[in-house]
């Protein structure tokens, strides 16, 4: 998230520079491509976001299982026993609500589990709806939910550090050419001024933050998909 507050400074502060100095086609273009790094930027908080929210979701499902499966083994009715284990994520309660009221708690339960990273909660409503049926016991099924969901868990932190390293790399190599442009000017030449007020600059402008985007792009969707 750094990286992208600094990005966004940057990209906003050559654009205004290069706005007050250059022609209506400079601006056009300047502005475009602020306006394509803002939101690939976003977009990509945004997506960090997600991933994190997904994975404490997840992590709640493991622990509504345990919860639940607690609360039944101490003979609690099961109504008060899945009050108490939604209190892992409130925004779970119309499985209580269900519960109380005597409505489909599976239906309850599956609607609940079509958030991203609550999946599990589909296997919790299929245990719930079989013990409603046949009366067997609840606990012992969700205990091996939760040992199945704990697993999954394990593999997908493993799929997590194996991808750190290349987003760390795609997201380096993007920001290289801000690094870049101290470097010309330690070296007494005027990199901005090229790139900003010539035709051969503002093309390779152009190519250079198109590709650092695209190439930002790719690495996430790949990364995305592999961790789902």
């Amino acid at each position: 998230m750094v990286l992208g507050r600094l990005t966004i400074v940057v990209v906003a502060l050559v654009s205004g520079a290069a706005m007050l100095r250059g022609s209506g086609v400079q601006v056009l273009l300047l502005a475009g491509m602020g306006s394509a790094v803002v939101v690939v930027v976003q977009r990509l908080v945004e997506a960090s976001r997600r991933r994190h929210a997904r994975g404490r979701r997840s992590t709640a499902v493991i622990e509504f299982c345990d919860a639940l499966s607690a609360e039944l083994r101490a003979g609690l009715p099961p109504v008060v026993a899945i009050e108490r284990a939604v209190v892992v994520w409130p925004s779970w309660a119309p499985v209580v609500t269900a519960a109380r009221l005597g409505g489909d708690v599976p239906g309850a339960l599956r609607a609940a589990g079509e958030d991203s990273g609550a999946g599990g909660l589909s296997a919790v409503a299929a245990a719930w709806e079989v013990a409603e049926r046949s009366g067997a016991a609840l606990a012992d099924v969700l205990d091996q939910i939760a040992v199945g969901l704990r697993s999954d868990d394990e593999a997908r932190a493993e799929v997590v550090a194996a991808l750190a390293p290349p987003r760390a790399t795609a997201k380096m190599l993007a920001a290289l050419p801000i690094f870049g442009l101290g470097l010309g000017y330690s070296m007494d030449a005027d990199p901005l001024d090229f790139l900003l007020h010539t035709t051969v600059g503002l093309g390779c402008l152009g190519a250079g933050v198109g590709l650092a985007l695209i190439g930002l792009w790719w690495v996430e969707r790949l990364a995305d998909a592999v961790e789902r």
